[in-house]
Formats: C-alpha cells, sequence, structure tokens
C-alpha cells in the first residue's frame, strides 16, 4: 500500500499539470469622485485658502443681526484682488460672487462686527433662464443664471434712485458686461438715477448672471431684461397724385 504522504503529492502534481488553479478576484471598478464639499467660514473662522479652476464663487453668507461685513478675495501671484463691504439691519442671508482667472491658489478673508457664517461653493452654471427673466431678491445677492442672445434688451427696475440696489451683469465666467465705450459695467444706473429702465447690449449668445450689491439688506428689489421689441418693416404708403388748377 503506498504511504499516504505518496499519493497526496501525485494529486497536487496532478491538479497542477492540469492547470486547474482558483481564479483571481476581479478588479475594483473605479468610481468617479463626489462633489467637492462646500468650504464653510465664520466669525471664529474667517479665513480660508482655496485650491481653484478658472470660473466663479458664490460666497453665501447669513449675518445674525445689524453689523458692518468686508468680504475680501485675492491671489497674491496674480496681483488680483477684489473686495465686498456692505451693512445689514438685521438678520440677513445673501451672497456675492468672485472670479477665479485662472487655476492657482486664492485666499478669502470676511471680517464681521457681530456673529456670522459663510459657505463657498462654485456657481451653478447649468439650467438657465430664459429671457425675458424676472429677477428679485432682499439685499445683495447673485441672481440664478440666465441665457441671452446677442441683441438689445430692456433692463427696468422697480426701485430708483438712492432706494435701488447697483446692479451688474457678469458673463458666467467672472468677466463683467461693460457699455460700448468700455466705461461702466452694464446696466449702469447712476447712483441717483430716476429712470426706471436703460438699454443694455448683449454681444454674444450666451450665459450670464446679475450680482447685486445693495444699501439695504435686508431690502427688496425687482429687476426684469427682455428684448427690446423688433419693429415690423412698413410698406409703401399710398400713392399721392400731383393735384390741377
Amino acid at each position: 500500500m503506498k504511504s499516504p504522504v505518496i499519493l497526496l503529492i501525485l494529486i497536487l502534481l496532478c491538479l497542477a499539470a492540469c492547470g486547474c488553479t482558483q481564479a483571481p478576484a476581479p478588479a475594483a471598478v473605479p468610481t468617479s469622485p463626489g462633489p467637492t464639499p462646500a468650504i464653510t467660514l465664520s466669525s471664529e473662522k474667517p479665513n480660508a485658502t482655496l485650491s481653484l479652476d478658472p470660473g466663479v464663487i458664490v460666497v453665501s453668507f447669513r449675518a445674525d443681526g445689524a453689523q458692518t461685513m468686508e468680504l475680501y478675495f485675492s491671489n497674491q501671484s496674480l496681483g488680483y484682488g477684489a473686495g465686498t463691504r456692505f451693512a445689514t439691519s438685521g438678520p440677513y442671508a445673501g451672497s456675492v460672487a468672485y472670479q477665479t482667472p485662472a487655476k492657482d491658489t486664492y485666499h478669502l478673508n470676511i471680517s464681521g462686527s457681530g456673529p456670522w457664517t459663510a459657505e463657498v461653493a462654485p456657481l451653478v452654471a447649468t439650467n438657465p433662464l430664459k429671457a425675458p427673466v424676472n429677477l428679485s431678491g432682499t439685499g445683495t445677492q447673485v441672481t440664478p443664471v440666465f441665457y441671452l442672445e446677442r441683441g438689445e434688451y430692456i433692463f427696468s427696475r422697480n426701485e430708483t434712485g438712492i432706494a435701488s440696489p447697483y446692479y451688474f451683469l457678469q458673463y458666467v465666467n467672472g468677466s463683467s458686461l461693460m457699455d460700448a465705450n468700455n466705461t461702466v459695467v452694464q446696466p449702469g444706473f447712476g447712483e441717483l438715477s430716476p429712470h426706471t429702465f436703460v438699454i443694455v447690449t448683449i454681444p454674444e449668445n450666451g450665459t450670464y448672471y446679475l450680482s447685486v450689491l445693495s444699501r439695504n439688506n435686508p431690502g427688496n428689489w425687482a429687476a426684469t431684461l427682455s428684448p427690446v421689441p423688433k419693429i415690423p418693416s412698413m410698406g409703401p404708403g399710398p400713392a399721392v397724385y400731383p393735384t390741377t388748377s
């Protein structure tokens, strides 16, 4: 009778010769990373360093009461800086937008004379509104994006003079939509302007947003962007025949 050890060796040799080995475990399926979480700041943590791609960020904030707030967004290597200053008359939630012109590291500092919180997230540029666009808010805010075709539009507002906030039309990449003389950001109402509307020129089809800086936070405002109606072409007038005396 053969030894049990010899039989075991023979069985192992047969298995190796037949290639009857265990299949390797399947490789893990790669998954796409989830969205980057919003960065949170507060009066206890007022500074943030952000690694950002080109585009626009929105800083959404909430002031717990009446106070003065200042935001400063900068990039030292680009020599770039942008700031916003406003006052609140009570508890208020609003938003401001800043352009990130290049992929780089940026710094954000927020200060206030009372408690506040803020979140930083990319501008949502999907599902733009279509003209005519009716916009409204309660103070300093960044509106949803909207799509405009090349042409002239009527920018109308409910508030005038000192009661009106400042309105700034921006491309979705954060650049300002300037007037024909490249002197002011459209719509360009003067600080004490009594006018309820102005004509703005959209130079190209694209997606835009409205940045609103209000003197009153909270403080209601409303604005509308609608295409200038096209004047129908006139047909020939009635025939005029010379009169005889």
